[in-house]
């Protein structure tokens, strides 16, 4: 993933954050980022893993992990505004 001294495309990050990071948790401890951008990032990533997860419910496969991915991206959008 992305180098912690290098800015992060925002942009690309929400278009695709698996592209920047393993897990939606990282995006909370990248000191690169404002709270506004890791929120983008995370509703993005939140979003994504709903959408996939409700193609897999139609019978549509999905990646490994996306079920765990939207928990733990709503998990850490949760964190983020507590």
């Amino acid at each position: 993933m992305a180098n912690q001294g290098t800015r992060i495309d925002v942009d690309n990050a929400v278009m695709d954050p698996t592209r920047y990071f393993s897990r939606p948790c990282e995006v909370l401890d990248d000191a690169r980022l404002n709270r506004d951008e890791k929120r983008r990032i995370l509703q993005s990533w939140a979003l994504d893993a709903e959408l996939i997860s409700e193609a897999e419910s139609e019978n549509m496969r999905g990646r490994d992990g996306d079920r765990l991915y939207l928990h733990e991206a709503k998990l850490a959008l949760l964190k983020l505004e507590g």
